[in-house]
Order: C-alpha cells, then structure tokens, then sequence
C-alpha cells in the first residue's frame, strides 16, 4: 500500500521510518519547506511563554537564548510539541495530551487562571488568531514569528512520486496542515491537471477538523482524522482508512 506523505523533507522520516516499518510504501511529495526567520522579541522575560508546534520549539531555540524563562510558565500545544521542548530540556507545565489544538489549550485549567499575565507565544508566519484573540481578553499578549512556510519548487522528485503513487489505485494521501494539502493541490495542478482529479479520489488522512473541512472543499471526500496529532495517530488513522 503506497502511503503518499507531504511533509518537508527535513521533517518526514519519522513517518517515514514508522509506516515502512509497519509494511507500507512511503511516497515521498514535500510540499513545503521550513525557514527560520530572525525575528526578536520585545522585551526579555515574560510570565508565559506558548509554542504552537514543534517547528516553533526547533526555530525558537535561539530566541529563548535571550530570555529569562527559568520562572515563567511553559505550555505546548501538544504531546509533539511538549516532546520537542523536553527534548531540548525545557520542562513543560501543561499540554493538552490528545488532542493538538489550540481550542484544546485554551479549554485546560491552567490556561484558564491566567490573569494580568505577559504571554509570548511562538509560531509560525501567518498562523492563527485564536490563542491571542482568546487569551488577550485577561492578559497581555504578543506573537514571535520564529519560522514561515514556503512552497516547494517543483522537481524531479515531485513527478516521479506523483507517477508512482498512481500508478495503484491502493493508496492513501495524508496531509498535516491547511497549508499543507493547499500546496499539495496547487503543484499537483502544475504538473498534471488529470492528476488532480485522480489524486481526489484516494482516502485523505488529515489531522484535524479544520483540515477536513477545507480538504472537503476543494473536493476531496474521503477524508479520516486522526485521533492522536502525531505520527502514531497518522498510523492509526492509516490503519482504519483501509
């Protein structure tokens, strides 16, 4: 069973290892590169600080260089994200353990008693409002965008996994963010319009609600979220898709 797999290059042998590992045919399509980006906060210390993601903690490393962080409290979107951070030997206060969101943050407790607090969270460019807008109503609240998504160029790589891929009509597309599967539809249309349509046709496993709704939109229809926000929970999803 050929697995069509979406993420940056950098980020997707994990999966990739996982899912050959179990039997499948990891199909490699990045549809996005990671860059860093420079950007400084405004002050050193704050009460609170927020990553979103896991690249948030990899391209924020830097920036907690310079902030004084040894008494401020640490949340992670995520178990991936909290991962990440322990990695790093960044203890984590608080994480929403099933479910990756921000929704799933802001409903825990302790993010709930944040009064008068200073809050930086880390994202990426161009990322959702929902944690500031919620969190911004009791606390003062600023972004640092550590790192952005960029569209892949098209290569050789891209046209021979889109062959291979359908060359079996056994096989599942995955994708792990908005931005994600976008790009996906987007280059796929640049390299063969009749394999857009052919690659709608394939169960898609997503990560989210929001992802199905999109994917949902520009005409995907089988479409399996998965439980857990990490690759295991891509693995489960996989599994019950078939």
């Amino acid at each position: 069973m050929r697995i069509l797999l979406t993420r940056a290059l950098s980020q997707v042998q994990p999966l990739q290892t996982l899912l050959s590992e179990q039997g499948y045919q990891p199909v490699l399509f990045p549809t996005l590169e990671i860059e860093l980006l420079n950007n400084k906060p405004l002050k050193t210390h704050y009460n609170v600080l927020i990553f979103i993601s896991a690249n948030a903690v990899e391209h924020g490393l830097e920036t907690l260089k310079i902030l004084d962080y040894q008494s401020t409290k640490i949340f992670a979107v995520g178990a991936a994200t909290a991962k990440k951070l322990e990695e790093h030997g960044i203890q984590v206060d608080a994480f929403p353990a099933q479910k990756a969101s921000s929704e799933a943050l802001l409903a825990m407790s302790e993010l709930q008693a944040l009064h008068h607090q200073t809050v930086l969270i880390f994202r990426g460019k161009g990322g959702r409002e929902t944690l500031k807008d919620s969190l911004s109503k009791n606390n003062k609240v600023e972004y640092i965008e550590v790192y952005q998504r960029v569209r892949c160029n098209i290569t050789p790589l891209h046209r021979d996994s889109l062959l291979n891929f359908l060359q079996s009509n056994q096989g599942i597309v995955t994708a792990t963010s908005v931005e994600n599967l976008s790009a996906l539809v987007f280059m796929i249309k640049q390299i063969d319009t009749k394999a857009l349509n052919l690659i709608k046709r394939y169960p898609l496993v997503v990560l989210s609600e929001r992802i199905k709704v999109f994917a949902q939109s520009i005409g995907f229809n089988q479409i399996k979220v998965a439980i857990e926000t990490r690759d295991e929970g891509l693995l489960k999803a996989i599994q019950c898709s078939l």
